[in-house]
């Protein structure tokens, strides 16, 4: 499964597409991250904080539109995979 990677102001918001994001700062600097819309299509939301946060961290391209991300992203809450894939050039794609 791909699914396209769209930047959104508000992940939030009523009408958010799977695979959505929106970038977040935190206190200590900008684009520390990202949240999402799973790629699943369950709506939740998650966040991936990018390096050099303390692990789990991701490698960001710095690419606004079509961002690539790696390692791979591992979704488990509560313990259990929810979903797996990569995040390369604003796609998602399940492993």
């Amino acid at each position: 499964m791909t699914v396209e990677a769209k930047r959104v102001d508000d992940i939030d918001g009523p009408d958010v597409a799977p695979g959505s994001f929106e970038f977040f700062d935190t206190s200590e600097r900008k684009d520390a991250g990202m949240l999402y819309a799973c790629p699943c299509g369950c709506k939740r939301v998650g966040a991936l904080y990018f390096r050099p946060h303390p692990s789990p961290a991701w490698q960001w391209d710095c690419n606004r539109e079509h961002p690539t991300l790696s390692p791979s992203i591992h979704d488990q809450p509560k313990g259990k995979t929810h979903w797996h894939g990569h995040l390369k050039a604003g796609r998602w794609k399940s492993c």
